[in-house]
């Protein structure tokens, strides 16, 4: 069990370089689209930190010992996905006046939200699907020696 939970604490902490990493390339983006005149001091480099972070609450949360079919696993992504996205919108629009404007930008991080998401699981599955292969193939040369 302990075990368990140092490996998803690790994969965590990997999910969360993964996502700081893909934010700061989304507030690229599309700062440089809709908002190319905005500057900016050295404190905005916190902000891809704290979303990252709080991108990681769910995750820790929703932590279960149980071996899940494709089905549950599925179900349980969207479920993390739902509260992602309202936790992080909740941090970055919790107090602002309700505006067309503010649900434009709103619609816009939730999407930025969906992609990254998306980007942080295919990254996450590719480096799975590498460590297997790595695993088999030590495996199949230890046999082989050990024969």
């Amino acid at each position: 069990m302990r075990e368990q939970l140092k490996e998803h604490l690790k994969e965590t902490a990997v999910s969360f370089f993964i996502i700081v990493t893909l934010i700061n390339a989304v507030m690229l983006i599309i700062g440089t689209v809709f908002r190319p005149e905005q500057r900016f001091g050295y404190e905005v480099f916190v902000y891809p930190l704290i979303y990252g972070a709080v991108s990681c609450i769910p995750t820790l949360l929703i932590y279960s010992k149980k071996e899940m079919g494709v089905v549950q696993m599925i179900i349980r992504k969207f479920v993390q996905l739902v509260l992602i996205v309202v936790v992080v919108l909740f941090a970055i629009f919790a107090g602002s006046p309700v505006g067309v404007e503010m649900i434009r930008d709103a619609g816009i991080v939730a999407g930025s939200i969906v992609v990254v998401f998306v980007l942080v699981n295919l990254i996450q599955w590719w480096l799975d699907v590498k460590t297997a292969e790595r695993m088999t193939s030590d495996l199949e040369a230890w046999k082989a020696k050990h024969k």
